[in-house]
């Protein structure tokens, strides 16, 4: 017993001296820019148009904007294993505003989702919009 006394009070002794010399240091200004791009879009909606459903996005800057990839899913979006298919792209300019009709959708509640890519080797996703559609 008392050997395993020994032993904890020393292991809690270097688990404490290994947190003491931890060191914090302030971020400097690149990496705070840098995590505040969180976020490239300034708005995403989607809304029923005849037979089919419109989204329409708009971005914070088209700074080395190449163009969008759109996804949707019929199952639920926060379910990691959902599926999710590809839609269409839409090329990117210097728009301020974007859109793209789906026509083919099926009465229920479809999600959409945007990735947009930059020239930089970058991309940004949007938040989820959800369209339901009761019948045709």
């Amino acid at each position: 017993m008392k050997q395993f006394i020994l032993i904890s009070a020393l292991a809690v002794s270097v688990f404490s001296t290994a947190f003491t010399s931890v060191k914090i240091q302030p971020l400097n200004s690149k990496q705070i820019v840098a995590s505040a791009f969180f976020n490239d879009f300034s708005f995403v909606r989607g809304h029923r148009q005849g037979k089919g459903i419109t989204i329409t996005w708009g971005l914070v800057a088209n700074t080395n904007l190449i163009g969008f990839d759109l996804e949707k899913t019929n199952q639920d979006p926060a379910d990691p294993y959902s599926v999710w298919e590809y839609v269409g792209s839409v090329s990117g300019s210097d728009a301020r505003s974007f859109k793209y009709t789906d026509r083919n959708v099926l009465p229920g509640n479809t999600h959409y989702r945007i990735t947009a890519w930059f020239s930089d080797s970058r991309s940004s996703t949007s938040d989820i919009v959800t369209v339901k559609i009761v019948s045709h």
